[in-house]
């Protein structure tokens, strides 16, 4: 396990990547760790792990495995899912770049299919869709669920469209497409995963939902009132953003225009 992940590393790039975002996870950070990295042995991956304490209070980082492939960076203060995840992605270095949420909820049995649709079936992005037939998401919690439609419905009408899953903590991303939205990704909380979709909708860029199934849930930070008012700011940050030109990105025009030529 490497806990300096600002050294260049001469190692070939692994074929995925997985950041964790992590708060007060210790309970069960290892275990996520430790089954990610089976999954990747089990799909035939060379995998990396890339775990994200976001400044945690009850030993998080010292709970992390210490396993080849697995990586730890620690944010000195709490700063919300979006500014963790881009920690993570601005030193994964997979082909292949994702994340899931801490508790691992959905397990380890959609990465198979994800990978499918971006390395064989050409997608620029998959992400978990708890809408869709095959999943399942009984048994989440009221808190958690309320604040998950609510949120959803917003992002849905204001923002992402015919998408309504939006807050699905399960995305896949092609290497160059994630290293791309992550560089001009601004929203800090866990309205992050919408401007994600938000940006590959703009962008035209190919998504593919993926069913998941909930296998567990831990407890949550989520305060309704609280991140109910924070989506709806959110919201109006995002297309405030997008109007001023700051998800402005040659680099994520390039990935369609590359795609395009290929295709043609």
């Amino acid at each position: 396990m490497s806990n300096e992940p600002g050294i260049p590393s001469s190692d070939p790039a692994p074929g995925l990547s997985i950041v964790v975002p992590a708060y007060d996870s210790a309970a069960y950070i290892a275990s996520t760790v430790e089954r990610l990295v089976a999954a990747f042995e089990e799909l035939g991956v060379v995998g990396e792990v890339v775990v994200v304490d976001d400044g945690s209070h009850d030993g998080t980082v010292a709970a992390v495995p210490d396993l080849p492939g697995v990586r730890v960076v620690a944010l000195t203060e709490n700063s919300g899912k979006g500014a963790a995840l881009r920690a993570g992605m601005r030193v994964a270095r997979g082909t292949i770049r994702g994340f899931t949420d801490a508790d691992l909820p959905y397990g380890t049995a959609p990465l198979a299919f994800a990978l499918h649709c971006i390395r064989d079936r050409g997608f620029h992005a998959a992400i978990g869709d708890r809408t869709l037939p095959g999943s399942s998401y009984s048994g989440a919690g009221s808190v958690r669920t309320a604040v998950s439609e609510l949120a959803s419905f917003a992002f849905r009408t204001l923002v992402t469209g015919g998408i309504y899953d939006t807050q699905c903590g399960f995305k896949l991303f092609r290497g160059d497409v994630a290293q791309a939205l992550f560089a001009v990704s601004r929203i800090e909380r866990f309205a992050v995963d919408v401007e994600l979709i938000y940006l590959l909708l703009k962008y035209r860029l190919d998504i593919k939902r993926v069913p998941v199934r909930l296998e567990q849930n831990a407890s949550t930070s989520v305060h309704v009132l609280r991140d109910s008012s924070q989506a709806f700011a959110d919201i109006v940050r995002m297309r405030g953003h997008w109007a001023l030109g700051h998800y402005r990105s040659p680099a994520l025009v390039a990935c369609l225009e590359q795609d395009l030529r290929e295709r043609s």
